[in-house]
Order: C-alpha cells, then sequence, then structure tokens
C-alpha cells in the first residue's frame, strides 16, 4: 500500500523522506504526531479514493524514514517551517495539511508562519486532529525526559513492548487495539537508537517559546479550518478542540464518539467521511 519514499534534501543533514499515494486533483500532506511515523495512517489512508486524492504522507524530521541528525531543531515552529518548504518543494500550494497531535500543532503553526511571511494561499486549508492549540501538561514520556539520567536510559536500553502499550493503553478508547499489529507501527519510535535520541531531544522542545503570542494569532487566521477530535481522548481532551473552535475565525469542530486519541486508527471510516466532506466542501 505504501509507494516506495522519495526524499527532500532541505540541508546535508535535514533529509525528509515521503511517500505519494493517489493522482487525482485533491492534495492532502498527512503530518503524524509525537513518537510516530507514517505508519499511523495505514487504516485511513486506503480509504482515499486514488482518482480524487494524492496524499503525501510525510515523516518529520527524526521520525521514521526522515534524517535524525543530533543537535537539530526538532521544535514545533522548525517543523512548521520545513512543512512549508516541502509544499514549495513539491510544488503543493493550495494543499490541505492534515495534523494529528502534535502534527496538529504543527500545522497551526505552519498556517500561522505562511500569513506572516505574506502567503495565505499557500495552503489551502487545515485539519487539527486531536492537536494541542494551547499550553497543557506534558505528555508523560515528556515529563521523564526532562530528567537527563532518564533521556540517557532510555536511549541506551531496549524498550520492550510493555513501553510501548502504555502509550497505547492512553491512546486508545477500544484497548483491543493494543495488539501486536499497532505495537508493531510504533516500535520503531522507541527501538532505533537515532530516533529515540531524536524522540528525546523533540519532548524537550515541545513548549514553544511565547506561546501567548502563537495562541493570539489564531483569530486573524483566514483560511478553513476543520478540528477534530475523539470524545474520549485522554491525551489532548476535547476542550483543546472546544477552545479553538471559539477563537478561529473559520473553523468546525467534529467530535466521534466512542473514540480517543487515535481516530484514523480508532474511527478510520468515519475520519475519512469527515475529511473527505470537508475538502469537497471547499470548492
Amino acid at each position: 500500500m505504501f509507494s516506495a519514499p522519495r526524499s527532500y534534501a532541505i540541508s546535508k543533514s535535514e533529509i525528509l523522506r515521503y511517500q505519494v499515494h493517489g493522482t487525482g486533483p485533491l492534495k492532502l500532506v498527512l503530518i503524524h504526531g509525537l513518537a510516530s511515523r507514517s505508519e499511523c495512517w495505514t487504516d485511513l489512508l486506503p480509504l482515499f479514493p486514488e482518482d480524487r486524492y494524492t496524499v503525501y504522507l510525510l515523516d518529520l524530521l527524526g521520525s521514521g524514514e526522515s534524517s535524525k541528525p543530533a543537535n537539530a531543531d526538532y521544535s514545533i515552529p522548525a517543523h512548521a517551517v520545513r512543512v512549508l518548504e516541502f509544499l514549495e518543494h513539491a510544488s503543493l500550494r493550495g494543499a490541505a495539511l492534515v495534523g494529528h497531535s502534535m502534527g496538529g500543532a504543527i500545522v497551526l503553526m505552519a498556517a500561522i508562519e505562511a500569513q506572516r511571511a505574506g502567503q495565505p494561499g499557500l495552503l489551502g486549508a487545515i485539519v487539527v486532529m486531536a492537536g494541542p492549540g494551547f499550553i497543557q501538561r506534558l505528555p508523560l514520556m515528556a515529563e521523564i525526559f526532562q530528567s537527563s539520567l532518564a533521556a540517557k536510559l532510555f536511549v541506551a536500553l531496549y524498550a520492550p513492548d510493555a513501553w510501548i502499550k502504555i502509550g497505547l493503553r492512553a491512546a486508545y478508547y477500544d484497548q483491543r487495539l493494543v495488539d501486536r499489529e499497532h505495537i508493531a507501527r510504533y516500535a520503531p519510535c522507541y527501538r532505533d537508537r537515532d530516533a529515540k535520541r531524536a524522540l528525546v531531544e523533540t519532548c524537550r522542545q515541545l513548549v514553544p517559546p511565547a506561546p501567548d503570542q502563537i495562541a493570539s494569532a489564531y483569530p486573524s487566521l483566514r483560511l478553513p479550518v476543520l478540528l477534530l477530535w475523539g470524545r474520549h481522548d485522554r491525551i489532548v481532551p476535547l476542550s483543546q478542540g472546544e477552545r479553538l473552535d471559539a477563537v478561529l475565525p473559520d473553523s468546525r469542530l467534529v467530535v466521534l464518539e466512542a473514540c480517543g486519541h487515535n481516530p484514523m486508527e480508532e474511527r478510520p471510516e468515519e475520519t475519512f467521511r469527515v475529511i473527505d466532506q470537508f475538502i469537497g466542501g471547499l470548492s
């Protein structure tokens, strides 16, 4: 199902890998979250008709097949700038960005950066899927990695399945999904040494500088925004989506019942229908 990865070199050390699915006129870029990679879209991707959509699956720097340089800037603003550079590189002006979890924060930041740069048309729309738009308590993993000793041990030691299960149990409303297949999707994020080092650095840079300035820019965003949340999200609560919906001028909040933090895995058909209706309504 996944195509051969392609590469975009921002610099010698920063190389983004991505895959392309379909050849349709509607352009989507899917951006994963923290401790994740493009495989998180495995259930959602085949639902996009190939003759209607061209879907780009982007691995963020430090994740998946992308490079994982030491001492890189893994902050949300830096990821957002790289995403905008990727859109220019791939001639995707006017495409819609779909971001999950941390990826949702990145697409919000990308929209702000595009507007600040005088390029509001670079993005056609954004979909924020369970993405934090405001400061909240850090994920447990990020809190743990504030300790240098804990971070060093995580990078040095083998991560058993039990570690991965803890994260998935927090993410999924349907605990039956905490199975061998889903563990395998996320295991490389916890097993590859360079990926672990990049994950630690990302966790340490999760809180952006001047978060109040970022939030103050939301009312000025002039593009359609879909906010998609699971009712039972225990990682980024629904209140985040409600707050965003209250301040974004052109937003729509959709809540999926019996769903946790990963709608694309727990409710892929519903997630596709909501995104498809949103994208279809833009033309």
